[in-house]
């Protein structure tokens, strides 16, 4: 979309490694990180941005939109219930002639589409305004050399980790950090 498959690669992994740790296990209705990357990468493309530094808002800002369409997807499947009891209660009742499953899924499909495309087209809206005046009042600037993508990576990662609820990998976390930050001031010096 963007034509900078390196950039799209790297918007990415950010979002993969963000939502690492929620497998769709079950009735567990992960985030949609597709949406969020979509959105990412449309907003990066439509304000010209190439850099790392550049593409962290367009990334943050559109990171609610993951769970945004995981409700939007619960209350779907929560109307698509509904529909196939209503189904169900006509087949109990010998009703043969409205047992048409193949109407009922153009139909879920159809509502699904619509709703998702009114959904993205509305957000996507949102976050082009949203990001055209913080951008245009200067609170989105940054020195273009001040982040990588690898920084990036890591702020990305650190949702899987903190959620393994284990001290452990808390204490690791904070060492790691703690390490970095000495190395990155006695650097200075």
């Amino acid at each position: 979309m963007t034509g900078d498959v390196s950039l799209a690669l790297s918007v990415s992994a950010v979002f993969e490694l963000f939502w690492l740790d929620l497998i769709p296990a079950g009735t567990f209705i992960p985030p949609n990180a597709a949406a969020s990357n979509l959105a990412a990468l449309m907003l990066i493309h439509f304000f010209g941005f190439t850099t790392p530094a550049e593409a962290m808002f367009p990334i943050l800002f559109s990171l609610p939109l993951s769970w945004f369409a995981a409700r939007l997807e619960q209350f779907q499947r929560y109307r698509q219930n509904a529909a196939y009891d209503a189904l169900q209660a006509q087949v109990r009742l010998g009703r043969d002639t409205a047992y048409a499953p193949a109407r009922l899924v153009e139909r879920s499909i159809l509502q699904s589409g619509i709703l998702y495309f009114v959904f993205f087209v509305a957000s996507l809206m949102g976050l082009i305004v949203l990001t055209g005046m913080l951008l245009s009042n200067g609170f989105l600037h940054m020195q273009t050399d001040a982040l990588g993508w690898g920084h990036l990576w890591v702020a990305a990662s650190f949702g899987p980790l903190l959620s393994l609820r284990s001290m452990r990998a808390y204490a690791l976390l904070v060492a790691g950090a703690c390490c970095v930050t000495v190395a990155a001031f006695f650097g200075r010096f």
